[in-house]
C-alpha cells in the first residue's frame, strides 16, 4: 500500500480587486514556486503506469475566506521565493503580499487550493 498526499498547486488562487492582476499574480506564484502544478491530476494515470490499483482518493479544498489565518505564512514565504526565481521582480511580490494582508485586515481576503489524497496497492 502506498498512501500519497498533495495539492493541486495550479488551483491556487488568491483574490484580488482587479480580477486580471490577481490572476498574473496567481500564474505568477504558481510558476515560481511550484515544479509540477498539476502532478495531481495526474496521479491516476502515474499510479497505473506504476502498476498500482487504486483503493480510494481524498479530495480536500483548503479555502479560506474574509481572514488569511492559514494562508498568511505561506503568502509570507511566497513574497520572499518568487522574486528568487525571476518571475516577477520583489517590489510586485510585495505589492501582492501587503493587498492580501490588507484584504485579510479588512475581512474580504480570499485564498484556495485544492489537495488530493490517494491510497493505491498493488493488485
Amino acid at each position: 500500500m502506498i498512501g500519497i498526499f498533495d495539492g493541486d498547486y495550479a488551483s491556487m488562487t488568491f483574490g484580488h480587486a482587479d480580477p486580471a492582476k490577481g490572476k498574473a499574480y496567481d500564474d505568477a506564484i504558481i510558476s515560481g514556486v511550484v515544479t509540477s502544478p498539476r502532478v495531481m491530476r495526474q496521479m491516476p494515470r502515474l499510479l497505473q503506469a506504476a502498476g498500482l490499483q487504486l483503493v480510494v482518493s481524498f479530495p480536500y479544498i483548503l479555502a479560506e475566506v474574509g481572514k488569511a489565518d492559514l494562508w498568511a505564512p505561506a503568502i509570507e514565504s511566497f513574497r520572499r521565493l518568487v522574486p528568487k526565481s525571476s518571475v516577477i521582480t520583489e517590489q510586485d511580490a510585495n505589492a501582492w503580499a501587503e493587498s492580501l494582508r490588507i484584504d485579510s485586515v479588512a475581512g474580504v481576503f480570499f485564498g484556495a487550493s485544492n489537495y488530493y489524497g490517494y491510497v493505491a496497492r498493488r493488485p
